[in-house]
C-alpha cells in the first residue's frame, strides 16, 4: 500500500505542477529577474509564408485580411504554399498576382512542413513571419514581431493567438480559456529566456536561422524553435502582436487537431532527447513540465484514479477526492451525451471539453505508437 500511496502523491503534484504550480512559479520569478533587450522600431525586409491546403472557403479573406497590414508595402512579400489542393485555392490566390501575391502549387501533395520548407527557399526577405490560412493578424501584427530582432540575441519571436467566442463553434469556450492561460504564460518564460515552442500560427523568425524540417514531422513550429535555440539564440513572446482565428465548429474536429498535434509533440520529444533532458538544463524541466505532461496528461489521470480508488480507504481526502473524480468524469458524460443529441452542453462543458481534450492526447500517442503517416491522419477542419 506504501507503493501506491507514493505513486498517488507524486502523480497529484505532478498534476499541481504542470496546472498551478509552474505557472505560478515563473509568473513571480519574471517579476523578479527579467531578461532584457532591445526593442526598435525597424522595418526588416519580410517574407510572410502561408501554406493553404484547400482553403478556397477562406482563402480570399485571408489574403484581403493580411493586404491590410501596416507593414511598409515594398518592404513585404507574401507566399501562398497551397501543394496537393484539389479546390480552387491555388486558383484564388492567382488572382491577387498583381498586388504582389505569390502562388506556390504542385500537384503532388507532401504535407504542411514540406511546403513550408518550399516556401522559405524561395523567399527573398531577412525576415520569415509564418501565417495559417485561418488565422488573421491584426495591422500592426508584423510590426510588433519584428520589432524585437533588432537585438541580435532575438531569433525568433511568437505572437499571441486570440480564439474567438462564437456560441456555434463549440470549442470556442475552451480554446479562448486555454491560449488566455497560454499567453500569460508564455509571455512570463520569455522573460525568463525563451519559450518551449512558438505557435505557427504567427511566428517569425530571421530566415538565415531556418534550417529544413523533415518532412515527416508535423509540429513544425516545434521544430523550428528548437533549431532557432541550437543555434544560440532566444524565441520569445510578443502578447501585443495578435492574429485571430474561430475555434473548431465540432468538438470531433478539435479532437482531430489536438491528436495530430500531440502526435507531432513527440515525435519531437522523441528527435530532440538532449535538449529536452528535464535535469539538465532550465529549457528542458520547463517543456517538461509545460509541454510533455500536457502531452501525456492523460496517463497522469489515469493514474490518480487507479491509485485513490485503491487508497478510498485510508481516509476522508481519499474518499472525497475519489468522490470528486468520479462526479467529474460523469459530468463529462453527461456532456458528451448532451452533445451528441444535439442539445446545449450548458455547465457539463468544461469537463466534457477537458476530457475531450486528454483522449485526443491519448489518440495522438496511439499514433506515435503505430507510426501512422502524417498526411494519412489529416483531417480537414470545418471552416
Amino acid at each position: 500500500m506504501i507503493l501506491v500511496l507514493i505513486l498517488f502523491w507524486i502523480v497529484f503534484v505532478a498534476i499541481c505542477l504542470h496546472y498551478v504550480l509552474f505557472g505560478l512559479l515563473v509568473y513571480l520569478v519574471s517579476r523578479v529577474f527579467k531578461m532584457k533587450h532591445k526593442i526598435s522600431e525597424i522595418t526588416p525586409s519580410v517574407s510572410f509564408v502561408i501554406a493553404a491546403y484547400n482553403e478556397e472557403r477562406i482563402i480570399r479573406e485571408k489574403i484581403l485580411s493580411d493586404l491590410k497590414t501596416a507593414y511598409p508595402k515594398d518592404k513585404i512579400e507574401f507566399i501562398i504554399v497551397s501543394d496537393g489542393s484539389t479546390d480552387r485555392t491555388p486558383e484564388i490566390v492567382s488572382e491577387f498576382s498583381a498586388q504582389g501575391v505569390i502562388s506556390m502549387f504542385q500537384p503532388q501533395r507532401q504535407g504542411k512542413t514540406a511546403a513550408l520548407n518550399r516556401a522559405v527557399a524561395a523567399a527573398k526577405n531577412e525576415i520569415i513571419v509564418f501565417s495559417d490560412g485561418n488565422s488573421m493578424f491584426r495591422p500592426d501584427a508584423i510590426s510588433k514581431l519584428v520589432r524585437h530582432f533588432a537585438d541580435e540575441s532575438i531569433g525568433g519571436v511568437c505572437g499571441r493567438k486570440s480564439v474567438l467566442q462564437h456560441q456555434d463553434r463549440k470549442a470556442s469556450i475552451g480554446d479562448n480559456l486555454y491560449w488566455h492561460y497560454e499567453s500569460a504564460l508564455k509571455q512570463a518564460e520569455s522573460h525568463l529566456g525563451s519559450i518551449p515552442t512558438a505557435d505557427g500560427e504567427i511566428f517569425a523568425l530571421r530566415k538565415n536561422l531556418y534550417k529544413e524540417v523533415p518532412r515527416e514531422l508535423i509540429n513544425d513550429d516545434l521544430v523550428i524553435t528548437f533549431n532557432i535555440l541550437e543555434q544560440g539564440k532566444r524565441v520569445i513572446y510578443d502578447q501585443e502582436a495578435i492574429t485571430e482565428e474561430e475555434a473548431s465548429i465540432t468538438l470531433k474536429d478539435d479532437f482531430n487537431v489536438k491528436s495530430r498535434m500531440v502526435y507531432g509533440g513527440i515525435q519531437v520529444i522523441s528527435l530532440y532527447k538532449k535538449l529536452l533532458n528535464p535535469v539538465a538544463s532550465w529549457f528542458g524541466f520547463q517543456f517538461f513540465i509545460h509541454k510533455t505532461l500536457r502531452y501525456f496528461m492523460w496517463a497522469l489521470l489515469a493514474l490518480i484514479l487507479v491509485s485513490n480508488t485503491l487508497l478510498v480507504g485510508a481516509g476522508a481526502f481519499y474518499a472525497v477526492f475519489l468522490g470528486l473524480q468520479v462526479a467529474f468524469y460523469l459530468m463529462a458524460l453527461i456532456g458528451y451525451q448532451l452533445d451528441k443529441t444535439g442539445a446545449k452542453v450548458g455547465v457539463f462543458y468544461l469537463s466534457y471539453y477537458y476530457c475531450n481534450v486528454n483522449l485526443a492526447a491519448f489518440k495522438g500517442f496511439l499514433f506515435w505508437r503505430k507510426q501512422r503517416s502524417t498526411v494519412d491522419i489529416w483531417k480537414k477542419a470545418q471552416r
